[in-house]
C-alpha cells in the first residue's frame, strides 16, 4: 500500500504555528524532552510550584530570600548592590517566570499521540503490528528480538543525549533556530550532521 503523505509545506505551517503558540500561550519555548522529563519529574515540579506561588504571594519573602542566598554564596561585598538590583515585577509577573503544571506538559506529549491516531484513521493507514520494518529487522540480522532491543537502546541514548544537549530536535531545531541561539544552531548541526553520519553506515552495514 502506497502512502499518502501531506504536502510539506502543511507540516512547515502546522509547526512553525504550534512553536508559535507555544511560546504565546505556556511562554516558554516548545521542547518534546522538556515536556517529558516534567512529566517524568512532577514531584519535583510541583514542589517548585508550591515555592513559586508562596515567594509571588510574598514579595518581600521572596528579596529576602534571594538576599539571603546572595550573601551566602558572595559574602557582605554584594550586599550594597542587592536592594537596588532586585526587580520586585520579576517576581509577582510574566509567564516566563511561572513553572508550567507538569498536567500542562503531559497533555502536550498525549494530543502528539492522539493527533496522529486520528490523522492516520482518517487515512484509513491506522493498523497495529509487532513486527518492524524489513529494514529494522534487516539491520539487526533478521532477528525480531534484536531489533527491539536496538530500539530501546536507542531511545535510552537519544533521552541521554537530550539531556546532556539541553534540548531536543523540537527545542534547538524549531524553538531555539528561529530565535537565532548559537547554541541552538550549533546543537541542530550536530543532529543532521550525526543523523547523516549513521544513515550511511546503517546502509553500508546492510548491503555488506
Amino acid at each position: 500500500m502506497t502512502t499518502e503523505y501531506w504536502p510539506w509545506w502543511v507540516g512547515a505551517l502546522a509547526m512553525g504555528g504550534l512553536t508559535i503558540a507555544f511560546r504565546i500561550f505556556i511562554g516558554r519555548p516548545l521542547g518534546v524532552s522538556a515536556s517529558w522529563a516534567n512529566v517524568v519529574n512532577w514531584r519535583e515540579q510541583r514542589e517548585q510550584i508550591k515555592t513559586s506561588e508562596a515567594l509571588r504571594d510574598n514579595a518581600d519573602a521572596a528579596k529576602d530570600s534571594i538576599l539571603a542566598a546572595t550573601l551566602a554564596e558572595f559574602g557582605e561585598v554584594a550586599d550594597a548592590g542587592t536592594h537596588n538590583t532586585t526587580n520586585e515585577t520579576q517576581l509577582t509577573t510574566g509567564k516566563a517566570n511561572r513553572p508550567v503544571p507538569p498536567l500542562a506538559h503531559l497533555f502536550f506529549l498525549l494530543f502528539m499521540f492522539v493527533g496522529s491516531l486520528l490523522v492516520a484513521m482518517m487515512h484509513g493507514g491506522f493498523h497495529l503490528q509487532l513486527e518492524l520494518s524489513k529494514l529494522h529487522t534487516l539491520m539487526s540480522g533478521g532477528e525480531l528480538w534484536r531489533s527491539w532491543i536496538y530500539l530501546m537502546i536507542g531511545g535510552v541514548m537519544v533521552g541521554f543525549g537530550t539531556q546532556m544537549a539541553g534540548g531536543c530536535s523540537s527545542g534547538h531545531g524549531l524553538s531555539g533556530c528561529s530565535q537565532l541561539a548559537p547554541t541552538s544552531m550549533l546543537a541542530t548541526v550536530v543532529f543532521f550532521v550525526s543523523a547523516s553520519l549513521m544513515s550511511l553506515f546503517f546502509a553500508a552495514m546492510v548491503h555488506l
